[in-house]
């Protein structure tokens, strides 16, 4: 009984697995026209020649946010959070980065929308995350300092009545 049971799973499995690799396949191919069934001729007059691509919003939102995270100084703001504390990681969250107009030229009004929108939001990620690293790290430091001024201080206070 268990050999036309087996064998009904893998005709099943098999079967699904079919289905789903024939759809992976064709969807695709579906969406997009037929290149024989594209036009070469050149536009009516009175629209322009080129006009630009369309806008896909994950390149621009993957492109803001990876340059983002190539752009901002994390250190700079590691020190700021280390140096100033809770102040700094407000700051951090405050300032607002804006993208470099250079990598804007010639894109499209909802390209630059997107874009900016993801830089700036990785940003400020960025700046308060390395914020927050450095006020823990300064608020460490600090501590440690801290008590070894005590030990200190209690130390010499011992020798001091050893002495007397």
């Amino acid at each position: 009984m268990s050999r036309p049971t087996e064998f009904r799973k893998r005709i099943a499995t098999s079967t699904i697995v079919a289905i789903v690799s024939g759809a992976l396949v064709l969807i695709p191919l579906l969406q997009r026209p037929v290149l024989a069934q594209q036009s070469w001729a050149p536009p009516p007059v009175g629209q322009p020649a080129y006009a630009p691509p369309m806008v896909d919003a994950g390149r621009a939102l993957s492109e803001g946010v990876q340059d983002a995270d190539a752009d901002i100084n994390g250190t700079l703001w590691f020190f700021a959070g280390c140096l100033i504390g809770v102040i700094g990681i407000a700051i951090a969250y405050l300032a607002e980065p804006s993208p470099p107009p250079a990598r804007l030229m010639g894109k499209s009004a909802e390209y630059i929308a997107i874009y900016t929108g993801a830089y700036k939001t990785e940003g400020k990620s960025v700046q308060g995350r390395h914020a927050i690293y450095g006020c823990l790290i300064g608020t460490a430091v600090g501590i440690a300092i801290y008590i070894i001024l005590v030990v200190a201080v209690l130390k010499t206070a011992n020798d001091m009545t050893t002495i007397q």
